[in-house]
């Protein structure tokens, strides 16, 4: 009996290893499907903003015309863009409602990653805006007082919006074409929709579980060789 205590152990390890398997299995499918509405979103016509005040999908696009309030801008520290060190401008742009969106006007290289000379990436008050909405993540503090522009680790307009002495909506827009800058300020990526490491993981699960399996009848066959010797 002693021989096959073996598989008490293998075969429940098999089985533990099969189900993290398809778990992972099931983690790329969802990836998978969040991937394909993201790009739905995406290739959708530009939702007007004049004209739509409610909530919006990670990657929507939209247009906004308005006026951007340089005195009240977001500097998004600690960044890096293409291994590039870098600061990210978010400024708020007033909308003909009286409430504003914040856009993600581009990035500009920083060896500080903190330090950018705001005055010369000015445009002009008045612009139109095409972007996408884009997931700025959780909600962090952010320091209260008068002090302009704010320096922030990530912009997340719910924190931000206290700050504001105008309505603010909910989402960041990301601009894709910043117009006649040059190089001065320079498109932020919209984050890459990859599949992840789950097809790789899944892979792996199921691998140890052959392992297992295999390995306990090698060490069975050996057992009883050992035993009939």
């Amino acid at each position: 009996m002693r021989k096959y205590a073996i598989f008490f152990v293998a075969i429940p390890v098999a089985g533990l290893c099969v189900r993290l398997g398809f778990w992972q299995v099931s983690r790329l499918q969802q990836r998978q499907a969040r991937n394909a509405a993201l790009r739905t979103a995406l290739a959708e016509p530009p939702v007007d903003l004049a004209h739509f005040s409610g909530d919006l999908a990670v990657f929507r696009s939209v247009r906004a015309t308005g006026r951007f309030d340089y005195d009240r801008q977001i500097v998004v520290d600690a960044s890096a863009v293409n291994g590039v060190p870098a600061v990210i401008i978010v400024t708020p742009l007033r909308l003909a409602d009286g409430g504003a969106v914040l856009i993600d006007r581009g990035w500009v290289p920083s060896p500080d990653a903190h330090r950018v000379m705001l005055d010369s990436l000015r445009e002009a008050d008045s612009t139109e805006v095409t972007g996408a909405v884009v997931d700025p993540g959780p909600d962090i503090p952010v320091r209260a007082d008068s002090i302009w522009p704010k320096h922030v680790q990530r912009p997340t307009p719910r924190s931000l919006a206290t700050l504001y002495p105008y309505p603010v909506r909910p989402y960041i827009v990301r601009r894709i074409r910043p117009p006649g800058l040059g190089q001065k300020l320079l498109s932020v990526p919209l984050p890459e929709l990859t599949e992840g490491p789950h097809l790789s993981y899944a892979i792996q699960w199921f691998a140890f579980a052959i392992i297992a399996l295999v390995g306990s009848v090698f060490l069975f066959r050996k057992e009883a060789r050992g035993s009939s010797s």
